[in-house]
């Protein structure tokens, strides 16, 4: 029994226990890209069939009208001293508050005056161009007395032209103290100073008008009247 126990006491050797394999390292896989997310697109919306319209008849072609050429009308005049001066005399006061009674007689006095002395001399005048002519004429004289009497004829022809100018401009004067119309600037429909009429009854322009035509600013044009230039 002893060496039963003792036989039964001895234990097995143990088995050395085999070392376990190392599992294989796993090799690091590099993470995988992300595929891009893909946009929704918005469906196409559908282009709606066009219903096909029938062909449109073609309207009859109208027949062309000629226009009539319209006929110019001819400019407007420019206007003349007397427009001016209705103009002016619509918008100033009378002339029988423009000038007084005593002065539109004295006025009056000058103008006959005056008129009755370029008659007068007027008159002289042709008579001495009638018998320088004459003496032209007929007498024969030598060339130095037909140019003085030539020379002569030219000037009495000269102071005939400017005294039968100054006679209408007289005559037209004594005519607007008939009308009212007296002491208007023919050019400018502003009255003239009443000095400036004293001294000069016939004048037809302002002081300040008569400067701009000795300046050139202003001049008289038979068919247009007064203008600036």
């Amino acid at each position: 029994m002893a060496q039963a126990k003792k036989k039964t006491g001895k234990t097995a050797p143990k088995k050395k226990a085999t070392a376990k394999k190392k599992a294989p390292v796993k090799k690091k896989t590099t993470p995988k890209k992300k595929a891009p997310v893909k946009k929704k697109t918005a469906p196409k919306k559908k282009v709606p069939v066009k219903k096909k319209t029938a062909p449109k008849k073609e309207a009859p072609a109208k027949k062309k009208v000629v226009a009539k050429k319209k006929k110019k009308e001819p400019a407007a005049p420019p206007p003349d001293e007397r427009t001016i001066i209705e103009e002016a005399m619509k918008r100033l006061p009378s002339l029988a508050k423009r000038i007084n009674k005593t002065d539109r007689r004295l006025i009056r006095k000058k103008l006959l005056e005056r008129r009755g002395a370029l008659a007068g001399t007027l008159g002289a005048l042709e008579d001495e161009h009638i018998g320088t002519h004459e003496n032209r004429t007929t007498s024969g004289g030598d060339e130095a007395d037909q140019a003085n009497n030539a020379q002569t004829a030219d000037i009495s022809l000269r102071l005939a032209e400017t005294g039968a100018r100054e006679v209408q401009e007289i005559d037209a004067a004594l005519g607007k103290l008939t009308d009212g119309s007296y002491g208007i600037c023919e050019a400018t429909g502003e009255p003239i100073g009443l000095p400036r009429l004293k001294y000069i009854p016939w004048t037809r322009l302002s002081l300040e008008a008569q400067e701009k035509v000795e300046r050139n600013q202003l001049r008289y044009d038979e068919s247009e009247g007064w203008v600036f230039p």
